[in-house]
This record gives C-alpha cells, structure tokens and sequence, in this order.
C-alpha cells in the first residue's frame, strides 16, 4: 500500500468512526469504546461498545479510503453505519 494510500485509510477511518459515534449518540446509547479491527486482507470491522451493546460494520480498504475522499460510495458507508445502529431499536 502506498504512503497516499495509508493516509486516506487512516483519514477514513478516523472519519468514519466520528460518523459512527455521532449515529451512537442518537440513538441514546453513550459508547465505552470504539475501535478498528482486521479481519484479514483488507477487510476491517468497525467496532462500537457499550456495556449492553456492541455495533460492528464491515468495510473493505477501498471503502474506507473511498469515504477519505468523499468519493461516490460515502453515502453508502454512511448508510451501512446508520443501518447498523437502527437494528437496535428492532
């Protein structure tokens, strides 16, 4: 992966966790944690903890480096977060 790469990934990730806290928020739930981790190749959970509850979301490495850029599927990622969060109230 290159430097560029690494930089948007990290960038995205970073993003998409804010995302991911403020979605938390309003759904009411006030998260211990938040993390990054990877399940092999270059797939990553999102990982978003309460003491009842715990998110997780999948995104690939062009996803997520996609969102650094605002590219055409952020919209998308920002779907599979809020659709993550609504099945808690199901």
């Amino acid at each position: 992966m290159s430097a560029n790469a690494e930089d948007f990934q990290g960038r995205g990730m970073d993003m998409l966790k804010a995302v991911a806290l403020r979605y938390a928020s309003q759904h009411g739930l006030q998260p211990d944690r938040a993390e990054w981790v990877r399940l092999g190749g270059d797939e990553w959970w999102l990982k978003v903890m309460t003491e009842r509850h715990a998110v997780k979301v999948v995104f690939s490495a062009d996803e997520i480096e996609d969102f650094a850029a605002e590219g055409p599927g952020s919209r998308g990622s920002k779907a599979k977060i809020r659709n993550a969060f609504a099945s808690l109230t199901m």
